[in-house]
């Protein structure tokens, strides 16, 4: 009988340690503060009477010794962050940069932690460099900077299309032509016409889209007491998903007193500017989710732990970035869209308004979503040509 031999099992081996020498560090030898202007394609009006039609903002590029550059943007929003594109571009110059200068960028989270220490507030300008760190880390490790936030959550997401026109008629037209070339996510801008106008132009709206179309709305602080209340009330059969930022960014309780009695979810924008306010605004009670942009919070690191805090106190959160903002910060929060745990209220980027986008390929929404990006860092080719063809000198 013959015996039956053992398999051969390959002796267990050490894995060879890595050899610290051949590690290069990726040095930081230059920060470029650039400041742009970008026309719209139209007209945007958002709550408030607030009219644009230009993008104003701060372009950051970040230049290793080894030659890489990586880029980054943040728009001004003075009635949001606080700051005007001066004084972004003075705070990377002269607080920003030098803190980076020479540093590894390897060490992601410290050297952005280390920028931000010298400087209170200024979030938009410390986003721009937080969005050029990454953008130069991935092209070094050679992997799309969502593989640097975690990897993927999620293999599509939901994008909004904003309407913000002066009349009815022209909001219903553009819902229908952007219903056709595949969205269904619409976010109508309120606090612009009248009360009344608005009520009736979300009715005719869903009229116009059917019962598939996802509808919300943004106030951009832009309501008093009484039109929130007329307004909810008003469009309680329309099925909004939420309201957002019916009023001013510290009126927390006047919001959650609204909540208490609204037939629509509430979702707080302008009163998040760090964590602790999301915390603030949960204890409040009846808001139900949370509007997140790396301009208000600093950055794609301090934005991901914002959204995994939103997603552990139970918050929908929508990602959303500022009208006008080129695809440099456009693919940096699509990077992050595709890797926090909930993104329940959607993804809302807005470089389609721009005439002319800085890089040579644009981010494309395509069947109410937009693909990430899979090239090393944001995956964007930026066009230095016309970055320098819509650089100003801000006052």
């Amino acid at each position: 009988m013959a015996r039956s031999r053992s398999p051969i099992i390959p002796a267990k081996t050490k894995p060879s340690p890595l050899n610290e020498a051949t590690v290069q560090p990726l040095l930081i030898r230059e920060v470029s503060a650039i400041a742009v202007s970008v026309p719209l394609t139209k007209p945007v009006l958002m709550g408030g009477g607030q009219r644009f039609d230009r993008s104003e903002s701060l372009i950051v590029r970040i230049e290793a010794h080894n030659g890489l550059v990586g880029w980054g943007e943040a728009s001004a929003a003075p009635s949001m962050t606080g700051e005007n594109l001066a004084g972004m571009v003075y705070a990377v110059k002269h607080y920003l940069a030098p803190r980076l200068m020479g540093k590894n960028g390897l060490d992601l989270p410290y050297q952005i932690l280390t920028m931000g220490q010298g400087l209170i507030g200024n979030q938009g300008a410390k986003a721009a460099c937080d969005i050029a760190l990454h953008d130069l880390v991935g092209q070094y490790l050679q992997v799309p900077v969502v593989q640097l936030l975690g990897g993927k959550a999620r293999e599509s997401v939901l994008t909004q299309y904003q309407l913000g026109n002066p009349n009815i008629e022209q909001d219903i037209a553009e819902a229908r032509h952007s219903w056709k070339k595949g969205y269904r996510f619409f976010k109508l801008k309120v606090g612009v016409k009248s009360v009344e106008q608005e009520i009736l132009a979300a009715h005719k709206i869903r009229k116009a889209l059917g019962p598939d179309a996802l509808l919300c709305a943004d106030a951009n602080m832009g309501l008093s007491s009484a039109h929130a209340h007329a307004y909810v009330q008003g469009v309680a059969s329309c099925g909004l998903m939420f309201l957002e930022q019916p009023f001013g960014d510290e009126d927390i309780e006047k919001m959650a007193e609204l909540g208490r009695s609204s037939p629509v979810d509430l979702c707080a924008d302008e009163s998040i500017h760090g964590i602790n306010n999301i915390f603030e605004c949960h204890k409040a009670g009846p808001i139900k989710g949370v509007n997140l942009k790396t301009i208000k919070l600093g950055g794609l690191i301090q934005t991901q732990r914002a959204a995994i805090i939103s997603d552990g106190l139970g918050l929908c959160v929508d990602l959303a970035s500022k009208t006008g903002e080129s695809s440099i910060a456009v693919a940096a929060l699509t990077h992050l869209a595709y890797a926090i745990p909930n993104l329940h209220w959607g993804l809302n980027i807005n470089n389609h308004y721009l005439q002319t986008d800085l890089v040579d390929n644009p981010l494309q929404q395509v069947n109410a979503s937009v693909a990430c990006p899979t090239g090393p860092g944001l995956g964007v080719r930026v066009n230095e040509k016309l970055i320098r063809a819509f650089t100003i000198i801000p006052h």
